[in-house]
This record gives structure tokens, C-alpha cells and sequence, in this order.
């Protein structure tokens, strides 16, 4: 514990001083952040209360940088032999005089690698460009942090001149050396390589940029994105310049033609795919859509966007019908009241498919029978007096009489009057009827002499003279007055058939 403390917020108040040599021979060259970091580890070592516990991130910190940046400012300052690194964990930094060190210049050198490489980097922009001090730095780092031999770096960054201009962002370029470091690249004709595909997919990154109506170079995450499709995924150039055709929706851009072309390759089964194909396959699913929207036009159903999911579920139905007989369905479930659902067209599709169905001509002779059908059925019902919409049972009672029992239609409008005022006339003329075909009648005179008989018969049993029927046991609830029917007026089927017709 020392005798003697001073007061850290007397720091503020101190001086630190800063040799004019570091001004006029070393600041001029140096990045500005870099500098920050140097003033700001001079303080500490020039203050009376030093602080021991200070860490790289504490400094970071305390100059809103990256850690990464104050550790690249110190190594930068270690080859200009103003810093020496005593100790690796923790990390510890001692400085050293500026004085000195451009006195024993002879005997501590600066780093001339560094300085051959910079000069090299230099070489390359001419007067075209004026080289900020972290720029070289950072282009030195891709050497000595990734491991990029200096020839390969320098190769980099000509090809990056000679494609994207001199104007070139040097941290855009840093993911274009972490690809060489990732992908091993350490001999000049591996370079070579990735560099000649790099340019091609630079240039047909610009063709498609061009056909977006942009005229600007590409970027480097644009250039990455057009390797991926070329590459990864095996798109030919003219084959994503057709699938701009597909950007109608906002801002056309890379982001948006990925999209697209991640949906192609699904689609496909993931094959690569030629200019031809890509131009068949948007063909043919443009049809697809078209097709897609008739069928919802048809069954009233409003779309503004065709998904996958629509497009799912018109695929499922061409497993039942061709595109017609979808159209046909669509249009009957259309004229329904109610729900209209794509599950309804589905259904109906499969109905007609159980029916052998197998074509839009059978279909429509099949819907023109029904047709016929019902308008026969509501005109019985009016003539019994009876308003309805006729169901497949009654379809079914019709096909009945009229295909197994041979009923002309003018002995069904004969059953249907004698059918009014009842609940169900339909069933009820299907007793009436059931009695004729039983009786071999088939025309209007026949049916007219039987109801004759029949009103013959009923008036003999009616006579005084004829036999009293049996009595019969009478209950408290039949006790109140009764009507007496004439069997005179009555020209139709037996009391006894009326009654097993109402309980139908």
C-alpha cells in the first residue's frame, strides 16, 4: 500500500505532453482514429494516477470505437516503433520515446515490409486516388491478420480498381479478402480464377442493373448475390435477365429478383436452368395464373393476389377434370346462394368424376339434364300448388317414374293436381303414380276411366242398402263431430292411399 495517493480527478487538470516530432513526422500519415488512440494511451502513461485495471474495451469505450479498432490502432503504432508490446494476456503496451526512436532509426528500423507494400498500394491509385492512412493500414491487415500473401492483396485490389473504379470502398473490399482467407486462396492462379469469375459476375451484375433501368455499378453484396444465382444455383446470365420481366411489383432490386429466382429453383426441383427454361417455365406459369383467375371469376371469388396456396389447390383439380370442366364446376358452385368456397368446386369435381364424367361435353349434357329436370319438377310443384327447389331426392323420384315406370309427363301434371293441398306432393304423387304403373295405366283416358271406377265403387259402398261396415271401437278422444266426405266428389286415389301418403 503506498504512502501517498493522488486525487484521479485531478487528471483532468494535468498536461500531457506531446513531442512535435510525433506532429510533424508521424501524425500526418496516420488514420485519425489511430491518433485518438495514441494521445489517449499517452495520458494514462503520462498521469500520476495511472490506471492499472484499463482494458482494450475500456478504451474502445471511452472513444466510442470497436475493440478491434483500438487493438489494429496499437499494432499499427508497434510497426511504427512507438509502442512495444511487453505482455500478450492481458495485453500490456509500454511506450516508447519519439525521440529515440527517430534517433536509432539505424538501429530500429520502422517496419519496411509495411512500407514496401504501402508504396506498392500506393503504385496502384497514381493521382487518381489520394490514400487515407487506415486505408493502407487496413489493406496490410488482410497480410498480417488473415494470412494473405502481400502479391495476392495487391492482385486484389488492381482487380477491384479495374472493376468497381478507384473509388472503391476498402471496407467492401475486406469480405472480398476473408472469401480468399475462407477459400484457401494462396497461390497467384487460384487468385487468378477467383478474381476472372469475380469480373464476370461484376459485369453481369451490371447488365442486370441495366435492366432494371439503373445505371450505377454494382455493389459488392449485389456481385455476391449474382455469383450465388450463376453458381450455387446454376441460373445462366440470360436466364436472370428474363426473370427481371417478373418485377412488377415496386422498386425493382436484387433483394426482389432473389426472391424470384429462389422461387423458380424451388419449382424446377432445384435444376439449373438455361434462358430457354426460365423463359418456359414464367411462360407457362403466367397461363397458370390466367387459368387461376377464371376459375375464381367464375366461382365469384375475388382474389388480388394469386398465391401458392391457389395455385396448390387448382393443381389438385386438374387431377379431376381439365381446365373446361374446372370452369363448368366453378361456375355451378358460383350460382349457388350461400358459400362459395374452392372446396365446393372440389367436391363437385370429384361428384362427376364418381358419375364417369370424363369430359366438359359429358359434363354439360349432364347439367343440361339436371336443368331440364328441375324446371319439370318446380312446374309439378305449381301445379300442385307448391312452391320448391328441387333436391337430388326429388331428381331421383323423377328419373324414377320417368325411366322405370315410362310415365308420360301428362300423367305427372295429372298426379301433381291431384296432389294439392298436401304437405309433400311430390311423395304423394309418387303413391298415385306407383298405382297406375302398378295397373299398367299410361294415358290420360286410362287414368281417367280408373278414377271413374274407383268414384263408382265408392258410391255403391255409400248406398243404404249396402252392408253396414264392421264397428269399430271408439275412443274419448274421436268424440266430436266429424265431416262426412262424398266419395262422389272425389276423383282420385283411395281415402285408404291418401292416408299412407300423408304418412310419408
Amino acid at each position: 500500500m503506498p504512502l501517498f495517493q493522488s486525487d484521479k480527478s485531478a487528471m483532468l487538470w494535468e498536461v500531457t505532453a506531446l513531442p512535435n516530432a510525433f506532429i510533424c513526422e508521424y501524425m500526418p500519415a496516420a488514420p485519425d482514429n489511430y491518433i485518438k488512440v495514441y494521445l489517449y494511451g499517452l495520458m494514462y502513461t503520462q498521469t500520476t494516477c495511472m490506471e492499472e485495471s484499463l482494458t482494450l474495451a475500456d478504451v474502445a469505450k471511452a472513444l466510442s470505437l470497436e475493440e478491434e479498432d483500438v487493438a489494429r490502432a496499437l499494432r499499427y503504432w508497434e510497426r511504427c516503433r512507438l509502442v512495444a508490446r511487453v505482455k500478450d494476456s492481458p495485453p500490456l503496451y509500454r511506450f516508447l520515446s519519439v525521440q529515440q526512436t527517430l534517433v536509432s532509426r539505424q538501429c530500429a528500423p520502422q517496419d519496411e515490409a509495411y512500407m514496401e507494400f504501402a508504396h506498392a498500394l500506393f503504385t496502384i491509385f497514381g493521382d487518381r486516388r489520394k490514400l487515407h492512412g487506415n486505408e493502407t493500414v487496413l489493406a496490410y491487415e488482410w497480410v498480417e491478420q488473415l494470412g494473405l500473401p502481400r502479391e495476392i492483396v495487391l492482385m486484389m485490389v488492381q482487380h477491384l480498381v479495374s472493376t468497381r473504379g478507384v473509388q472503391f470502398s476498402f471496407k467492401e473490399a475486406q469480405k472480398m479478402a476473408v472469401e480468399l482467407c475462407q477459400q484457401h486462396v494462396h497461390s497467384i492462379e487460384a487468385a487468378e480464377q477467383l478474381f476472372s469469375r469475380s469480373e464476370a459476375a461484376w459485369k453481369g451484375a451490371r447488365k442486370v442493373l441495366r435492366r432494371m433501368g439503373k445505371y450505377r455499378d454494382p455493389s459488392l453484396d449485389e456481385t455476391d448475390l449474382y455469383v450465388k444465382w450463376t453458381v450455387e444455383w446454376g441460373f445462366a446470365p440470360k436466364a436472370i435477365e428474363s426473370a427481371c420481366t417478373e418485377m412488377t411489383g415496386g422498386d425493382p432490386s436484387f433483394k426482389y429478383l432473389d426472391k424470384i429466382l429462389e422461387g423458380l429453383r424451388t419449382r424446377s426441383g432445384k435444376a439449373s436452368l438455361s434462358a430457354s427454361h426460365v423463359e418456359k417455365q414464367l411462360s407457362q406459369e403466367k397461363e397458370e395464373t390466367q387459368r387461376v383467375r377464371e376459375m375464381l371469376s367464375a366461382c365469384g371469388i375475388k382474389a388480388a393476389v394469386i398465391d401458392e396456396g391457389k395455385r396448390l389447390v387448382y393443381r389438385d383439380m386438374l387431377t379431376y377434370g381439365d381446365h373446361e370442366m374446372i370452369l363448368l364446376a366453378a361456375q355451378a358452385v358460383g350460382s349457388r346462394r350461400g358459400n362459395r368456397s374452392l372446396d365446393s368446386v372440389t367436391e363437385l369435381l370429384i361428384s362427376w368424376k364418381d358419375k364417369g364424367l370424363s369430359s366438359p361435353q359429358e359434363v354439360r349434357d349432364y347439367l343440361a339434364a339436371i336443368q331440364e329436370q328441375n324446371t319439370l319438377l318446380k312446374a309439378l310443384c305449381q301445379s300442385a300448388g307448391r312452391e320448391c327447389v328441387p333436391k337430388i331426392s326429388d331428381r331421383e323420384l323423377l328419373q324414377k317414374w320417368r325411366e322405370q315406370w315410362n310415365i308420360p309427363e301428362p300423367l305427372l301434371h295429372a298426379a301433381a293436381e291431384m296432389a294439392r293441398n298436401t304437405d309433400k306432393p311430390l311423395l304423394f304423387m309418387d303413391k298415385v303414380l306407383e298405382n297406375w304403373h302398378d295397373k299398367g295405366i299410361v294415358t290420360l283416358q286410362e287414368a281417367r276411366a280408373e278414377n271413374a271406377s274407383r268414384k263408382e265403387a265408392a258410391q255403391t259402398a255409400a248406398r243404404p242398402d249396402s252392408p253396414s261396415p264392421r264397428p269399430t271401437k271408439q275412443v274419448i278422444e274421436q268424440q266430436y263431430p266429424q265431416r262426412d266426405y262424398d266419395p262422389a266428389e272425389y276423383d282420385g286415389p283411395s281415402a285408404q292411399a291418401l292416408e299412407e301418403a300423408r304418412k310419408l
